[in-house]
């Protein structure tokens, strides 16, 4: 077998690839069409601030958080929701309980979230509105990690359930490290794509991978089949001929016995049913955690 009868022979694999190649590029056309043509207008005018990027922590450079500041401003317009960024260094402990007596170490992030979006007056609609904020403090709590929240509230709190939040915050830990920019880069275009319904699958694949599977898979199948011909003769006119004489092979079954077994199948039935729900988060707040 050749090496293109070889390739052939799972040609059906490469049409597959194709057909997928194909979907993602009319996924992200349809994606960026509508990023293209959504422009929401910010309609709150009782916030106290412009800011959005609040690295206390100082783990930005200057430049990177301008780079930031930027896309969020981008990001803003393109889902409706202000986008909060704060990174912080020290204990939370005393400033948490002091809100929340009792209050779990590993929500002491979540009351700070919640408290500040709340005093400076965040929402893209209206204070107390639409939007999202990760808090991610740098400082050892009591139980010995690091915890950061994603902070939902209205629409972003509507939009997203645990499974979504856990999937946004583990994409930030991937890399936040080593690199907090790329990091918070992330988050910022994760909450993007999520809020404008990119998020047919959870996977942690770059959006060019299945493009490029799809423009090879569509060369190789092109290249196979672009100079076939219509068929191949697989008799000739002695195929069947010996000596001038027609000759056919005869072959022929016997039935012998017949046997018949037959055993009960038992069947089992499962019912039952399962959702999603939101996150933890104080009153009219959505959202959720991690910590490393």
């Amino acid at each position: 077998m050749t090496v293109k009868d070889y390739l052939c022979y799972f040609k059906w694999i490469y049409i597959i690839f194709a057909a997928v190649g194909l979907l993602a590029i009319v996924l992200h056309a349809g994606h960026w069409s509508i990023a293209k043509a959504v422009d929401y207008q910010r309609t709150n005018t009782a916030c106290q601030t412009k800011e959005r990027v609040f690295d206390y922590a100082d783990v930005l450079s200057g430049e990177e958080e301008e780079k930031l500041r930027s896309l969020i401003a981008r990001r803003e317009k393109q889902t409706g929701c202000d986008i909060v960024l704060v990174t912080l260094n020290e204990p939370l402990e005393e400033y948490a309980r002091a809100v929340e007596p009792g209050v779990d170490s590993s929500e002491y992030v979540r009351v700070y979230a919640e408290r500040q979006w709340e005093e400076k007056g965040f929402g893209y609609d209206r204070p107390d509105g639409d939007g999202v904020m990760l808090v991610d403090n740098w400082s050892r709590e009591d139980d010995g990690r690091i915890h950061t929240w994603l902070c939902t509230t209205g629409r972003a709190r509507d939009a997203y359930y645990t499974d979504d939040i856990d999937h946004l915050l583990d994409n930030v830990y991937r890399y936040v490290e080593e690199n907090p920019y790329r990091a918070y880069k992330t988050y910022v275009n994760d909450f993007y794509h999520d809020m404008l319904g990119w998020r047919l699958f959870h996977m942690n694949v770059p959006g060019f991978l299945p493009l490029l599977a799809g423009i090879i898979s569509c060369v190789i199948f092109i290249a196979l089949n672009w100079s076939s011909k219509g068929g191949k003769k697989t008799t000739t006119a002695v195929t069947y001929v010996a000596g001038r004489q027609p000759r056919f092979p005869v072959s022929e079954d016997r039935f012998l016995r017949k046997t018949v077994t037959s055993r009960k199948i038992e069947s089992t039935s499962v019912s039952g049913g399962g959702g999603r729900s939101h996150g933890g988060g104080g009153g009219h707040h959505g959202g959720g955690g991690h910590s490393r």
